[in-house]
């Protein structure tokens, strides 16, 4: 038998933003794998990956010229987040010529629309700070 507050909860007729959930996806009630906002906020998951991805939405880069961008981040760390993101269909990692071997990481076109998630990010963290 239902309790009177199910019974009303079933009745409820629940409204959305149309442009905070466009579509059902967004009408869950915990967070899904298949929500966009989920699929946005695990893209740039991770400590240091918003930074690796600032410096890749510039342009190709090598693994070096990643490490001297960002001096703080070590090499096992960079590796992670280089494979995370590649794994996540974000980044490409091409194999360069010669000797020593050398490798690019470049954004994907589906990496490349974080650019303006990224900078809304940095507006409201901007505006909200204290």
């Amino acid at each position: 038998m239902l309790s009177e507050a199910d019974a009303l909860e079933g009745h409820q007729t629940e409204t959305y933003d149309a442009e905070l959930v466009p579509d059902a996806r967004g009408r869950t009630r915990r967070p899904e794998p298949d929500c966009p906002v989920e699929i946005a906020l695990a893209a740039i998951s991770g400590r240091w990956t918003t930074l690796v991805l600032r410096e890749l939405m510039a342009g190709p880069r090598s693994f070096g010229e990643l490490r001297e961008a960002l001096p703080s981040l070590s090499a096992k760390v960079l590796t992670e987040r280089l494979t995370t993101l590649a794994d996540r269909g974000l980044t490409e990692r091409t194999a360069l010529p010669g000797f020593p071997p050398r490798t690019s990481h470049r954004l994907t076109p589906t990496g490349e629309r974080l650019r303006p998630l990224l900078i809304e990010l940095y507006r409201t963290g901007t505006a909200i700070s204290l």
